[in-house]
Protein backbone atom coordinates (compact mmCIF):
# COMPACT_ATOMS: atom_id res chain seq x y z
CA UNK A 1 0.00 0.00 0.00
CA UNK A 2 1.39 2.91 -0.95
CA UNK A 3 1.05 6.34 0.46
CA UNK A 4 -0.13 7.47 -3.75
CA UNK A 5 -2.86 5.00 -3.64
CA UNK A 6 -3.60 5.20 -0.25
CA UNK A 7 -4.45 8.88 -1.30
CA UNK A 8 -6.54 7.46 -4.11
CA UNK A 9 -8.63 5.32 -2.21
CA UNK A 10 -9.48 7.90 1.41
CA UNK A 11 -10.04 10.67 -1.85
CA UNK A 12 -13.04 8.19 -3.53
CA UNK A 13 -14.03 6.91 0.32
CA UNK A 14 -15.15 10.62 0.91
CA UNK A 15 -17.77 10.51 -1.91
CA UNK A 16 -19.78 8.59 0.56
CA UNK A 17 -22.83 10.77 2.18
CA UNK A 18 -22.81 11.51 6.18
CA UNK A 19 -25.51 12.87 8.13
CA UNK A 20 -25.51 17.15 7.72
CA UNK A 21 -22.34 16.43 5.80
CA UNK A 22 -20.56 15.99 8.89
CA UNK A 23 -17.76 13.25 7.44
CA UNK A 24 -16.46 11.89 10.27
CA UNK A 25 -14.57 9.42 8.61
CA UNK A 26 -10.75 10.23 8.90
CA UNK A 27 -8.05 7.54 8.28
CA UNK A 28 -4.44 6.91 8.88
CA UNK A 29 -1.74 4.30 6.88
CA UNK A 30 -0.32 1.85 9.37
CA UNK A 31 1.96 -0.50 7.21
CA UNK A 32 -0.10 -2.39 4.48
CA UNK A 33 -3.29 -1.32 7.03
CA UNK A 34 -5.57 1.13 6.50
CA UNK A 35 -7.10 2.53 9.81
CA UNK A 36 -10.36 3.95 10.04
CA UNK A 37 -11.23 6.53 12.72
CA UNK A 38 -14.10 8.74 13.67
CA UNK A 39 -13.60 12.26 14.89
CA UNK A 40 -16.02 11.83 17.57
CA UNK A 41 -16.41 15.89 18.18
CA UNK A 42 -18.27 15.53 14.35
CA UNK A 43 -21.30 14.13 16.83
CA UNK A 44 -24.05 15.64 16.52
CA UNK A 45 -25.34 16.11 20.34
CA UNK A 46 -29.27 16.75 19.74
CA UNK A 47 -30.07 15.27 16.32
CA UNK A 48 -27.66 11.95 17.12
CA UNK A 49 -27.59 11.65 21.00
CA UNK A 50 -26.29 8.09 20.75
CA UNK A 51 -23.65 8.51 17.75
CA UNK A 52 -25.87 5.92 15.91
CA UNK A 53 -25.92 7.73 12.35
CA UNK A 54 -22.49 9.18 12.89
CA UNK A 55 -21.57 4.95 13.18
CA UNK A 56 -23.83 4.61 9.67
CA UNK A 57 -21.92 7.68 8.16
CA UNK A 58 -18.61 5.76 9.24
CA UNK A 59 -19.98 2.52 7.79
CA UNK A 60 -20.87 4.24 4.36
CA UNK A 61 -17.32 6.08 4.03
CA UNK A 62 -15.64 2.56 5.08
CA UNK A 63 -18.33 0.64 1.95
CA UNK A 64 -16.47 3.90 -0.10
CA UNK A 65 -12.87 2.49 0.72
CA UNK A 66 -13.82 -1.05 -0.07
CA UNK A 67 -15.42 -0.31 -3.49
CA UNK A 68 -12.62 2.50 -4.40
CA UNK A 69 -10.19 -0.80 -3.35
CA UNK A 70 -11.58 -3.06 -5.84
CA UNK A 71 -11.08 -0.99 -8.52
CA UNK A 72 -7.53 -0.93 -7.81
CA UNK A 73 -7.78 -4.69 -7.86
CA UNK A 74 -7.65 -4.75 -4.22
CA UNK A 75 -9.92 -6.94 -1.88
CA UNK A 76 -10.44 -5.68 1.37
CA UNK A 77 -10.83 -7.57 4.78
CA UNK A 78 -12.35 -5.45 7.28
CA UNK A 79 -11.96 -6.08 11.48
CA UNK A 80 -13.77 -3.56 13.41
CA UNK A 81 -12.83 -2.50 16.57
CA UNK A 82 -13.92 0.50 19.22
CA UNK A 83 -10.91 2.20 20.87
CA UNK A 84 -10.35 6.40 21.64
CA UNK A 85 -7.78 8.13 20.74
CA UNK A 86 -8.53 11.66 22.46
CA UNK A 87 -11.26 13.04 20.09
CA UNK A 88 -10.30 10.29 17.62
CA UNK A 89 -11.92 6.35 17.70
CA UNK A 90 -10.93 3.84 16.26
CA UNK A 91 -13.28 2.22 14.58
CA UNK A 92 -12.07 -0.76 11.61
CA UNK A 93 -8.87 -1.89 10.46
CA UNK A 94 -8.28 -2.71 6.62
CA UNK A 95 -5.94 -5.10 5.52
CA UNK A 96 -6.09 -6.01 1.56
CA UNK A 97 -5.18 -8.95 -0.85
CA UNK A 98 -4.39 -8.91 -4.50
CA UNK A 99 -7.13 -10.27 -7.33
CA UNK A 100 -10.39 -8.15 -7.36
CA UNK A 101 -12.65 -7.58 -9.78
CA UNK A 102 -14.11 -4.02 -10.06
CA UNK A 103 -17.51 -3.12 -8.20
CA UNK A 104 -20.74 -2.81 -11.02
CA UNK A 105 -21.43 -0.07 -8.15
CA UNK A 106 -18.12 1.57 -8.43
CA UNK A 107 -18.98 3.52 -11.96
CA UNK A 108 -21.58 5.64 -9.86
CA UNK A 109 -20.11 6.95 -7.05
CA UNK A 110 -19.32 10.25 -8.65
CA UNK A 111 -22.70 10.67 -9.56
CA UNK A 112 -23.95 10.17 -6.47
CA UNK A 113 -25.54 13.14 -4.66
CA UNK A 114 -28.56 14.11 -3.34
CA UNK A 115 -30.71 15.36 -5.64
CA UNK A 116 -33.67 17.58 -2.95
CA UNK A 117 -35.41 19.23 -6.01
CA UNK A 118 -38.75 18.06 -7.42
CA UNK A 119 -38.63 15.51 -10.41
CA UNK A 120 -39.88 14.80 -13.84
CA UNK A 121 -43.33 13.44 -14.11
CA UNK A 122 -42.91 9.87 -14.19
CA UNK A 123 -43.09 7.45 -17.23
CA UNK A 124 -43.95 3.65 -16.77
CA UNK A 125 -41.11 1.93 -16.88
CA UNK A 126 -39.89 4.53 -14.24
CA UNK A 127 -42.11 2.91 -12.24
CA UNK A 128 -41.20 -0.37 -13.05
CA UNK A 129 -37.70 0.25 -12.80
CA UNK A 130 -38.57 2.01 -9.18
CA UNK A 131 -40.15 -1.74 -8.25
CA UNK A 132 -36.97 -3.16 -9.32
CA UNK A 133 -35.36 -2.02 -6.53
CA UNK A 134 -37.40 -3.63 -4.03
CA UNK A 135 -34.67 -6.24 -2.07
CA UNK A 136 -34.36 -7.29 1.73
CA UNK A 137 -33.68 -3.97 2.49
CA UNK A 138 -35.83 -1.92 0.58
CA UNK A 139 -39.62 -1.95 0.19
CA UNK A 140 -40.80 0.20 -2.47
CA UNK A 141 -43.78 2.46 -2.48
CA UNK A 142 -45.26 3.58 -5.57
CA UNK A 143 -48.38 4.25 -5.84
CA UNK A 144 -49.49 7.75 -6.23
CA UNK A 145 -51.97 7.66 -3.16
CA UNK A 146 -49.40 6.22 -1.04
CA UNK A 147 -46.27 8.40 -1.96
CA UNK A 148 -49.06 11.11 -0.96
CA UNK A 149 -49.84 9.69 2.45
CA UNK A 150 -46.05 8.93 3.24
CA UNK A 151 -45.26 12.65 2.36
CA UNK A 152 -47.78 13.44 5.26
CA UNK A 153 -46.34 11.85 7.44
CA UNK A 154 -42.79 12.60 6.84
CA UNK A 155 -43.77 16.92 7.25
CA UNK A 156 -45.32 15.64 10.52
CA UNK A 157 -42.43 14.23 11.69
CA UNK A 158 -40.21 17.39 10.35
CA UNK A 159 -41.81 19.90 12.06
CA UNK A 160 -41.84 17.35 15.24
CA UNK A 161 -38.02 17.44 15.18
CA UNK A 162 -37.94 21.44 13.71
CA UNK A 163 -40.12 22.28 16.70
CA UNK A 164 -37.31 20.96 19.37
CA UNK A 165 -34.74 24.30 19.59
CA UNK A 166 -31.50 22.38 20.16
CA UNK A 167 -31.98 20.06 17.11
CA UNK A 168 -33.05 22.89 14.84
CA UNK A 169 -30.72 25.20 16.19
CA UNK A 170 -27.56 22.41 15.67
CA UNK A 171 -28.85 21.73 11.46
CA UNK A 172 -28.55 25.54 11.35
CA UNK A 173 -24.97 25.44 12.40
CA UNK A 174 -24.91 22.92 9.77
CA UNK A 175 -26.09 25.12 6.82
CA UNK A 176 -24.09 27.22 4.99
CA UNK A 177 -26.65 29.76 3.49
CA UNK A 178 -23.99 32.15 1.69
CA UNK A 179 -21.13 31.63 -0.23
CA UNK A 180 -19.09 33.62 1.96
CA UNK A 181 -19.22 30.91 4.35
CA UNK A 182 -16.16 29.86 5.32
CA UNK A 183 -17.18 26.01 5.25
CA UNK A 184 -19.22 26.34 1.94
CA UNK A 185 -17.14 23.95 0.19
CA UNK A 186 -15.77 22.13 2.77
CA UNK A 187 -18.84 20.35 4.50
CA UNK A 188 -22.38 20.84 6.12
CA UNK A 189 -25.68 21.69 4.02
CA UNK A 190 -24.64 24.35 1.57
CA UNK A 191 -27.51 26.38 -0.24
CA UNK A 192 -26.54 25.45 -3.49
CA UNK A 193 -26.99 21.55 -2.37
CA UNK A 194 -30.05 22.32 -0.57
CA UNK A 195 -31.52 23.96 -3.80
CA UNK A 196 -32.54 26.81 -2.14
CA UNK A 197 -34.18 29.83 -4.30
CA UNK A 198 -32.96 33.31 -3.51
CA UNK A 199 -35.87 34.17 -0.88
CA UNK A 200 -34.83 30.95 1.09
CA UNK A 201 -31.22 31.75 1.06
CA UNK A 202 -31.59 35.49 2.70
CA UNK A 203 -34.30 34.13 5.50
CA UNK A 204 -33.87 30.54 6.43
CA UNK A 205 -31.37 31.23 8.87
CA UNK A 206 -34.00 33.92 10.57
CA UNK A 207 -36.88 31.73 10.22
CA UNK A 208 -35.35 28.83 11.56
CA UNK A 209 -33.53 30.81 14.46
CA UNK A 210 -34.96 34.38 16.04
CA UNK A 211 -37.96 33.90 14.24
CA UNK A 212 -39.71 30.46 14.42
CA UNK A 213 -41.29 30.75 18.17
CA UNK A 214 -43.13 33.40 16.09
CA UNK A 215 -43.89 32.20 12.90
CA UNK A 216 -44.70 28.64 15.23
CA UNK A 217 -47.14 31.46 17.11
CA UNK A 218 -48.53 32.17 13.66
CA UNK A 219 -49.39 28.59 13.21
CA UNK A 220 -47.20 28.66 10.14
CA UNK A 221 -44.48 26.51 11.44
CA UNK A 222 -45.68 23.38 9.04
CA UNK A 223 -45.52 25.77 5.64
CA UNK A 224 -42.01 26.54 6.40
CA UNK A 225 -41.12 22.91 7.06
CA UNK A 226 -43.44 21.30 4.57
CA UNK A 227 -41.18 19.07 1.64
CA UNK A 228 -44.85 17.37 0.35
CA UNK A 229 -45.04 18.91 -3.11
CA UNK A 230 -42.12 17.70 -3.93
CA UNK A 231 -41.93 14.64 -2.37
CA UNK A 232 -45.13 13.85 -4.00
CA UNK A 233 -43.07 14.54 -7.63
CA UNK A 234 -41.23 11.11 -6.85
CA UNK A 235 -42.08 8.18 -8.80
CA UNK A 236 -41.67 6.17 -5.79
CA UNK A 237 -40.39 5.99 -1.98
CA UNK A 238 -37.46 3.20 -1.24
CA UNK A 239 -38.06 2.55 2.45
CA UNK A 240 -34.19 1.12 3.54
CA UNK A 241 -34.87 -1.27 6.39
CA UNK A 242 -32.16 -3.72 8.14
CA UNK A 243 -31.80 -5.99 11.24
CA UNK A 244 -32.61 -5.06 14.85
CA UNK A 245 -29.66 -5.23 16.52
CA UNK A 246 -27.32 -4.56 13.62
CA UNK A 247 -23.77 -2.64 13.85
CA UNK A 248 -24.48 0.19 12.67
CA UNK A 249 -21.20 0.43 11.07
CA UNK A 250 -23.06 -2.76 8.85
CA UNK A 251 -25.80 -0.81 8.29
CA UNK A 252 -23.72 2.09 6.84
CA UNK A 253 -22.58 0.13 4.36
CA UNK A 254 -25.58 -1.17 2.85
CA UNK A 255 -26.96 2.30 3.31
CA UNK A 256 -24.74 3.26 0.80
CA UNK A 257 -24.39 0.35 -1.71
CA UNK A 258 -29.08 0.76 -1.61
CA UNK A 259 -28.33 4.78 -2.74
CA UNK A 260 -25.82 3.93 -5.57
CA UNK A 261 -28.01 0.78 -6.62
CA UNK A 262 -30.69 4.01 -6.89
CA UNK A 263 -27.93 6.20 -9.15
CA UNK A 264 -27.57 3.49 -11.57
CA UNK A 265 -31.09 2.83 -11.96
CA UNK A 266 -30.99 6.12 -13.20
CA UNK A 267 -32.59 7.75 -9.95
CA UNK A 268 -31.98 11.01 -7.89
CA UNK A 269 -32.24 10.61 -4.54
CA UNK A 270 -33.09 12.61 -1.01
CA UNK A 271 -33.20 11.30 2.05
CA UNK A 272 -36.41 11.18 4.23
CA UNK A 273 -34.64 11.09 7.56
CA UNK A 274 -37.49 11.73 9.39
CA UNK A 275 -39.48 8.55 8.54
CA UNK A 276 -37.10 6.69 10.32
CA UNK A 277 -36.07 8.69 13.36
CA UNK A 278 -39.32 9.50 14.28
CA UNK A 279 -41.02 6.59 16.30
CA UNK A 280 -44.41 7.04 15.40
CA UNK A 281 -44.16 7.88 12.04
CA UNK A 282 -41.69 4.69 11.25
CA UNK A 283 -44.07 2.62 13.11
CA UNK A 284 -47.07 3.62 10.60
CA UNK A 285 -44.68 3.25 7.61
CA UNK A 286 -43.40 0.02 9.32
CA UNK A 287 -46.84 -0.99 9.49
CA UNK A 288 -47.82 0.02 5.62
CA UNK A 289 -45.25 -2.35 3.77
CA UNK A 290 -45.65 -4.81 6.36
CA UNK A 291 -42.22 -4.76 7.81
CA UNK A 292 -41.55 -7.94 10.02
CA UNK A 293 -40.79 -7.35 13.84
CA UNK A 294 -37.34 -8.45 13.57
CA UNK A 295 -36.68 -5.23 10.65
CA UNK A 296 -36.09 -1.79 11.78
CA UNK A 297 -36.37 0.90 9.00
CA UNK A 298 -33.11 3.06 9.06
CA UNK A 299 -34.10 5.63 6.16
CA UNK A 300 -36.11 6.65 3.26
CA UNK A 301 -35.73 8.16 -0.06
CA UNK A 302 -37.69 9.79 -2.39
CA UNK A 303 -36.37 8.53 -5.56
CA UNK A 304 -37.35 9.97 -9.35
CA UNK A 305 -35.96 11.10 -12.76
CA UNK A 306 -34.05 14.53 -12.41
CA UNK A 307 -34.85 17.18 -14.74
CA UNK A 308 -30.95 17.88 -15.28
CA UNK A 309 -28.17 15.80 -15.11
CA UNK A 310 -25.85 19.24 -13.94
CA UNK A 311 -25.00 18.77 -10.58
CA UNK A 312 -23.27 21.18 -7.56
CA UNK A 313 -19.82 20.53 -6.40
CA UNK A 314 -19.11 18.95 -3.83
CA UNK A 315 -18.38 20.32 0.06
CA UNK A 316 -15.82 18.17 0.78
CA UNK A 317 -13.14 18.15 3.24
CA UNK A 318 -9.48 18.19 1.20
CA UNK A 319 -7.52 15.00 1.37
CA UNK A 320 -4.87 15.64 3.03
CA UNK A 321 -7.10 16.91 6.16
CA UNK A 322 -8.71 13.63 6.25
CA UNK A 323 -5.22 11.49 7.03
CA UNK A 324 -4.18 10.97 10.56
Amino acid sequence: MTPELFQRLVAEAALAPSVHNTQPARWRLDGDQVVLLEDVERRLPAGDPDGHDASVSIGAALEGLVIAARSEGLNATVSFADELEGTLRVRARLTFSNGSETDPLAAFVDARRSWRGQFVAPEPDDTRSAMELTSEDCAVVSHVDEIARVARLCDVASLRFMTDDPFRLELLRWMRLRMSHPRWGVDGLNADALQFGRFERLFAGLALGPAFRVIRALGLASVIVSDADTTKTATAIVIFHRPRGEDPIETGQAFYRAWLRMEAAGFGAAVMAALADDAQTSGLVAKLIGLADDRRIVSAFRIGRRPTHDTVPRARIATADLIV
